[in-house]
Order: C-alpha cells, then sequence, then structure tokens
C-alpha cells in the first residue's frame, strides 16, 4: 500500500513508551486504498441523528463526526443461521434513519460469513446487524430508498431490484448496462436515474424503460431530500438538475477525480475523491473545502 493512504510511516525506537506507539500505530487503518479493488468507495451517506459523515470503503466502514477531521473505523458483528462474523470493508450502506442503516457487500477474507451478504440492517449504527434477505445471493452495488420502496443495483450486472416491504422480497429491472451508480427522487419511487460507463439515463416509471439524457460515462450522483439532483463527472464538475436528470446545468468542481458523493441538503454536499480527500460544499457545489485530508 501506497504512504499516501496510510496514516503513520513507522521508524525504529528506542523505549518501551516508542515501541508500544508504533505497535499502535501499525493497527491504524488507513480509510482508502486507491490501488484496491473497485469500488475504492462503496457509499458515502451522513447519519441524521448526530450529522457525522460515513464512508463506506475497500478498507472499512468510517464515520467523521462533526467538528473532527480525521475518520473513525466502525466495526460491527453479524450473525446469520450460515455464519457469524466481523464485517466493515467492502460495504455499501445507506442510512433510513437515525442511527439504522441497511447494506450489502462481502465479509473480509476467512470469514464464517457467505461471500455476499445480500441486504442487512443495523439499528444502533454498525454495531450488530441482522439479515434481511438475499444471504449468499446478493451484492448490492447502489442502494437507495424513497418512501417505502428500496432499489438495489447488483455489483457488476445490468440488474436492479426493488422491494416494497422493507427488503424481504425484490422484484428485477434491467437497466441497459451494469451501474456505475443510481439515484432515487426521495418522493417519488417511480423516478430513478442511473450512470454506467455508456451514460446517464433516466425512468419514470421504476426502470421498465430507460432513455439516455447524457453520453457522459462514470459520474456519481446524489439527489436531495425534497430537491435537486446532483453529479459530479470524471475530473471533478459539479452539475445540478432540477427536472430529474432531463437537463442539467454547472454549478462547481471539486478540482479531483469523485468516488461517491452525497447531498444532505439543496446547499450542503459531501464527496470523496480518488485519494481519499473528503470535500464539503455549503452552497450548492459551487465551491468546496477539504473535510478530510489523506496524511502526506
Amino acid at each position: 500500500m501506497s504512504a499516501v493512504v496510510a496514516f503513520v510511516l513507522f521508524g525504529g525506537s528506542d523505549s518501551a513508551e516508542d515501541e508500544q506507539a508504533s505497535k499502535s500505530s501499525e493497527l491504524a487503518v488507513p480509510w482508502i486504498d486507491p490501488e484496491g479493488q473497485d469500488p475504492v468507495v462503496g457509499a458515502l451517506d451522513v447519519n441524521p441523528s448526530d450529522g457525522s459523515v460515513w464512508m463506506s470503503t475497500n478498507t472499512g466502514l468510517f464515520r467523521v463526526a462533526e467538528g473532527r477531521g480525521e475518520p473513525e473505523k466502525v466495526e460491527g458483528s453479524l450473525e446469520t443461521p450460515d455464519g457469524t462474523g466481523e464485517i466493515s470493508e467492502q460495504l455499501v450502506v445507506r442510512f433510513t434513519g437515525e442511527d439504522e442503516l441497511i447494506a450489502s457487500g462481502h465479509p473480509p477474507a476467512g470469514s464464517q460469513l457467505p461471500p455476499a451478504l445480500g441486504l442487512v440492517r443495523s439499528t444502533d449504527a454498525g454495531k450488530t446487524w441482522e439479515s434481511v434477505s438475499e444471504l449468499g445471493r446478493a451484492d448490492f452495488h447502489a442502494i437507495q430508498t424513497s418512501r417505502e420502496t428500496i432499489v438495489a443495483g447488483r455489483y457488476g450486472e445490468p440488474a436492479i431490484d426493488v422491494s416494497t416491504d422493507g427488503g424481504k422480497t425484490f422484484a428485477n429491472k434491467r437497466p441497459a448496462d451494469p451501474l456505475v451508480d443510481l439515484e432515487v427522487d426521495p418522493e417519488d419511487p417511480k423516478r430513478w436515474v442511473a450512470t454506467t460507463q455508456s451514460g446517464i439515463f433516466t425512468s419514470s416509471d421504476q426502470g421498465t424503460t430507460w432513455r439516455q439524457r447524457d453520453p457522459v460515462p462514470n459520474t456519481r450522483l446524489s439527489w436531495a431530500d425534497g430537491g435537486a439532483l446532483y453529479r459530479i463527472d470524471p475530473g471533478g464538475a459539479v452539475k445540478r438538475s432540477d427536472d430529474g436528470g432531463e437537463t442539467w446545468k454547472d454549478v462547481g468542481t471539486t478540482g479531483g477525480e469523485p468516488r461517491a458523493l452525497h447531498a444532505k441538503s439543496d446547499q450542503e454536499l459531501y464527496a470523496v475523491l480518488l485519494d481519499g480527500t473528503v470535500k464539503q460544499s455549503t452552497d450548492g457545489g459551487a465551491t468546496w473545502t477539504d473535510r478530510v485530508t489523506p496524511p502526506a
């Protein structure tokens, strides 16, 4: 792993205190590995209970408390009929309420858990998890909610699953290509926007039919509750849509390659760049400041 994402560079120590500090440092986990398997950042969200920013990455699940600059790793346990184990890295998460999460992904290597977690749920901010459905069968790459509907795109497949019963059962829809990102109108579960390697597509009938709106590939999306839809293109250009992705206007730039985007509101946005920098905007994406920066 490159030094750009390590918390500490190690050296020799001559005292017991230095040795203990070195051992503690060796246990520190970087919040992102740019050289890891895609997606480096699976999801970005904000816990409505305390305003903390959460990142699910290929090295773990991390929270950044308000007023603090260093991500803290969140580790939890999942107990299922098919095995029990710890989960943190390689997750995609979405808050559904205060300290309430749904997620999907994979357990760490060597775990007793099945290699695909299906849909899992936590009601205590990621400390403990329970299986909801699709254990051992589904790896959801994107998860969104709208009212009582859960919409989840499968990793590496041209498939989106839709649930109206809390994730217990799903019906399948098929986009044109495997997804890069997916958003659902928070007020209208029939309106979807998907991005792929071929561009940006919209659906007004819950994924039954699709229309391409833009050929730009690999963009990242986020739909603010009751507000605008935002996207970040490769290279960092930020755009806003007020008509569900039919048309877009330029608003600013993050100045770097995006991996995830979250619109907490029409004005407050968060983005994670490829190197692990967390950016924040309080003016609808016009300007951005660093919330978290990786060590040099």
